[in-house]
């Protein structure tokens, strides 16, 4: 018998047996016959050279266990991951397949993420925009379960929304916050909606109405449909309260008294109430209204919305008559704190979001803009629709 330290040879029989040092293979039994000695002696020389090149872990696997490994790289390189290893295959599997996560669909998580924000008390226009836009990221997924999503799919999936910068962040913001609710109820192992990259905005100076606008604009709307809308646009104008705060607006919540208007928690966007003061020219205006329109909410149709701006014939970009107020009030006072306060946010955002530059002599022309400067487009409000 020929003997290594490494393996031994011996006769067995007709055949020679190789047998690798238990020491050497880590307890697992190697071994092999061959017709002669020599072979013997090159057939363990040879596995103790797979036992260098690949580890203790060679002599585990199966003859399956091989071939599953060579279809693995092949399919990996079919699909261009050249450069992947199994193991990091088998990592990203195990991440995204967890035996022990509780698998959930996209569509089960949003249900008990708006039942959970419902149940937090947000204020009724977060929870809008949530569903909205968390709503149309479940109805894309169908029934996908959500540890399954990855960080590109959220990408393509935000590619063909085609929302601009703005928008985009919105939704990839509200995305995270929904991952986020994931991870937390152990139906994902990680946020990956927080891996999409974000979208870097131009800041620009917001669209606002000059005061030559704003008197064409509540000209329109005081001449269509008999006025119906006119206290919105009014209110917008010279308010600047936000277009949901206006559409929950009550005319309870009106002083025409102590001139002021009380946003309510639910009304306001913070779920912060304030009151708001209201100028005279936004008096003036509110005089044309007749007191029988002067109950329930303010008046808003979407249809005499978009018939009004078209008929004033004004540029439009959103919040712009929320940007206009907030711009020409603080040119006409110069006072930040008494602006912030009326808008309803903090002084940064007044100062990277709304505040345009404006002349303080613009900023007083806009708030004497009043019915009385175009009587020649008066008209009865018993008139027909235009």
């Amino acid at each position: 018998m020929a003997k290594n330290t490494s393996y031994t040879i011996r006769k067995r029989g007709e055949y020679w047996q190789a047998n690798l040092s238990r020491s050497v293979t880590g307890g697992k039994r190697v071994q092999k016959n061959y017709k002669t000695k020599a072979e013997a002696i090159a057939g363990a020389e040879k596995e103790l050279g797979k036992l260098r090149d690949y580890g203790r872990e060679y002599f585990n696997l199966t003859a399956e266990q091989f071939h599953s490994c060579a279809e693995a790289f092949r399919i990996l390189t079919e699909k261009g991951f050249q450069a992947t290893t199994i193991a990091e295959a088998a990592r990203f599997y195990i991440k995204h397949n967890d035996p022990n996560a509780q698998h959930r669909t996209v569509a089960e998580v949003l249900a008990e993420f708006m039942q959970s924000k419902t149940s937090a008390g947000l204020s009724e226009f977060t929870i809008r925009d949530y569903q909205y836009k968390a709503g149309r990221f479940a109805n894309a997924m169908g029934e996908r379960l959500i540890h399954t999503i990855t960080p590109v799919e959220i990408e393509h999936w935000l590619d063909a929304v085609d929302a601009k910068a703005c928008s985009r962040q919105d939704y990839r913001r509200i995305l995270c916050v929904f991952f986020k609710f994931a991870v937390t109820r152990k139906y994902a192992m990680e946020n990956v909606a927080a891996a999409v990259s974000k979208v870097k905005i131009a800041q620009r100076s917001p669209a606002i109405l000059t005061a030559q606008d704003v008197r064409a604009l509540l000209c329109a709307a005081r001449d269509y449909n008999m006025g119906h809308m006119l206290p919105y646009f009014a209110i917008g104008c010279f308010c600047g309260l936000r277009p949901w705060e206006l559409r929950r607006t009550s005319w309870a919540d009106i002083n025409l008294t102590t001139k002021q208007i009380y946003v309510t928690p639910e009304a306001a966007k913070t779920g912060q109430d304030r009151f708001v003061a209201m100028p005279d020219a936004l008096m003036a205006w509110l005089q044309l209204v007749p007191a029988a329109s002067m109950s329930g909410c303010l008046r808003y149709s979407r249809n005499e919305f978009d018939a009004v701006r078209k008929q004033a014939g004004v540029p439009w970009q959103g919040d712009i008559m929320r940007h206009s107020a907030a711009s020409h009030l603080y040119a006409q006072t110069q006072n930040a704190a008494l602006v912030t306060a009326q808008m309803g946010h903090g002084l940064n955002v007044f100062l990277k979001y709304y505040r345009r530059a404006v002349t303080q002599q613009d900023g007083e022309a806009y708030f004497k803009v009043g019915p009385n400067d175009a009587q020649e487009h008066v008209v009865p409000f018993s008139a027909t629709p235009a």
